[in-house]
């Protein structure tokens, strides 16, 4: 009986330092993934197919101050161009000289998303994330990782807007997926390429975004990344010749 309860006790210590061990496991995978990247600015040429469209742009990211994505005209001409800035969303149709100003609550599938500059922020540096929690501690309590699937990859799920993270179980997020009453979000990051040590960026993203009438598809490839800091500021100034419109006719003329 004391050999049965010494093994018992052997056998309840393993699976309590397998449990301990695999909880530290998920809290190293969120920190790496949820946390700051290792450089602090990237900017690069773009390639976009949007539903079948071609078009070539820049994009411009300073880590927490500022997301700039232009698009041009045969790669010459910039033609529209939008800011993401912590507090508001700036969009400016060049060819028409008009621009608008709003917040992210004004921006469409807002509310499906949960979008603010942390989450497009998170989207394009390639992190996990929780809607409404910049603080990433206070991320993480909304995100649970699941177990591993049979070709490595590891699932986080967020709670507060029902967001599924597909990671290597590393280092790199593969995925962002949310689907609900008919709605879907679907992002995929591929092409992943050294640029700055030995952290990688994907060069290659398709999006698809989905409800009951419509769906959409963007593809992004880039190039000519960059991790160097450049002179460009945070937010474009805006010039006597354009004028302020809403965000729906702004959108309308593009």
């Amino acid at each position: 009986m004391i050999a049965a309860l010494l093994l018992d006790g052997c056998r309840s210590s393993k699976v309590t330092r397998k449990e301990k061990a695999q909880q530290e496991q998920s809290v190293k995978l969120m920190q790496e993934l949820i946390s700051a990247p290792p450089v602090t600015e990237l900017t690069a040429s773009l390639s976009f197919n949007i539903n079948g469209t071609k078009v070539s742009g820049q994009l411009r990211m300073r880590y927490g101050r500022s997301i700039q994505i232009s698009a041009s005209v045969l790669g010459l001409m910039e033609v529209a161009r939008v800011e993401f800035l912590p507090d508001m969303v700036v969009v400016m149709d060049k060819m028409h000289n008009l621009y608008s100003v709003c917040h992210y609550a004004d921006i469409p599938y807002r509310n499906e998303l949960g979008l603010e500059f942390n989450v497009v922020q998170s989207l394009l540096w390639n992190r996990i994330f929780s809607p409404g929690s910049e603080d990433p501690n206070r991320a993480m309590a909304q995100l649970q990782v699941l177990e591993p699937d049979n070709e490595g990859s590891v699932r986080i799920k967020e709670s507060q807007y029902g967001y599924t993270f597909v990671t290597d179980g590393r280092d790199k997020l593969q995925a962002v997926k949310k689907a609900a009453a008919g709605y879907g979000f679907d992002m995929n990051y591929s092409d992943f390429t050294e640029v700055s040590g030995k952290w990688r960026y994907p060069y290659a993203l398709q999006v698809e975004i989905s409800d009951s009438e419509s769906k959409n598809n963007i593809s992004v490839k880039l190039s000519s990344v960059s991790t160097d800091r450049k002179d460009w500021p945070d937010r474009t100034q805006v010039t006597r010749r354009m004028r302020q419109v809403s965000l729906d006719e702004l959108l309308d003329n593009l």
